[in-house]
């Protein structure tokens, strides 16, 4: 997504997100398997949404025998990590502390969930050394 693609729908990052977790390219019948239980859509639906996406860029058709087959081109953590900047962006003007507290507030983070986020933003920081001696003098 860093070419800034057209925005998704709803249901098309349901067709995605089946997409992603699938082996590909992947037929449709197999997509509509994959989404069957959060959408019970029609073929020609299915069919509809995945024109679409193809024409947005985000997945191509290939021809394989007498069926296509669909490949996403759009990494699933690419289109992920552009759709939290743009509710970063949107709702707490950029700020990953804003969105924490928002979590917190609302009851979506509790402790635990908040223990796991700080160990593994701690392996991110050591594990990442261009953040070097910063980060070690950050923890005193």
């Amino acid at each position: 997504m860093q070419n800034q693609k057209a925005a998704l729908s709803r249901s098309e990052e349901l067709v995605m997100a089946a997409l992603w977790q699938l082996p590909q390219p992947a037929r449709r019948a197999d997509i509509q398997k994959q989404l069957r239980s959060r959408a019970a859509w029609a073929d020609s639906t299915l069919l509809n949404f995945l024109y679409r996406l193809e024409k947005k860029g985000y997945v191509r058709s290939e021809k394989e025998q007498n069926h296509n087959g669909y490949t996403a081109l759009v990494r699933r953590q690419d289109y992920a990590a552009a759709r939290a900047q743009e509710i970063l962006d949107l709702f707490c003007g950029g700020s990953m502390s804003h969105l924490l507290d928002a979590l917190e507030d609302s009851g979506r983070l509790e402790l635990p969930a908040l223990e796991a986020l700080r160990s593994h933003l701690d392996s991110m920081i050591t594990e990442n050394s261009s953040y070097g001696d910063y980060y070690d003098t950050w923890q005193g």
